[in-house]
């Protein structure tokens, strides 16, 4: 018989805690990195150069933080739902940063222009290596505007 209720309790306490888990995991927001203190504050060209000169070791380094990256708007690209991505690069090279923006700052990222000098903060993601020869992104989400200069 004590066998069976310890059994049960741990049933119900496995039920609860993944009840909890999961309304907790349902609920989550993400970071807004308007107010968070960067982890590397650089610019568009050195993270791509960083990442070309030895991926494994800016990925270490990079993914999972945030970066405060400034360089010139290359392109402002808008999908069909609305969401924007900022690309940034220096105007001699196919590579570029891609920003996608957050939703919740999209006004801000909507004013931005081609060939305009911004700031841009947000969680680094990764990075897609050239395999082709059209050059490689780096990958940022979660993106604010923090400054913009025409």
């Amino acid at each position: 018989m004590n066998r069976k209720r310890i059994i049960w309790l741990i049933i119900l306490l496995s039920a609860g805690a993944g009840t909890w888990y999961g309304y907790k995991e349902y609920n989550r927001t993400n970071k807004d990195y308007k107010n968070v203190k960067p982890d590397f504050t650089l610019s568009a060209s050195a993270l791509i150069q960083a990442y070309e000169k030895d991926d494994p070791g800016a990925s270490l380094r990079y993914n999972g933080k945030s970066l405060e990256i400034t360089g010139t708007v290359k392109a402002f690209e808008k999908d069909e739902k609305d969401f924007y991505t900022v690309v940034l690069s220096d105007s001699t090279g196919l590579s570029s940063v891609r920003c996608s923006m957050d939703t919740i700052h999209s006004t801000d990222a909507a004013i931005l222009t081609a060939g305009s000098a911004v700031t841009i903060r947000g969680a680094c993601a990764g990075f897609n290596k050239d395999e082709m020869g059209i050059g490689s992104d780096v990958i940022m989400n979660y993106c604010v505007v923090i400054t913009k200069k025409e």
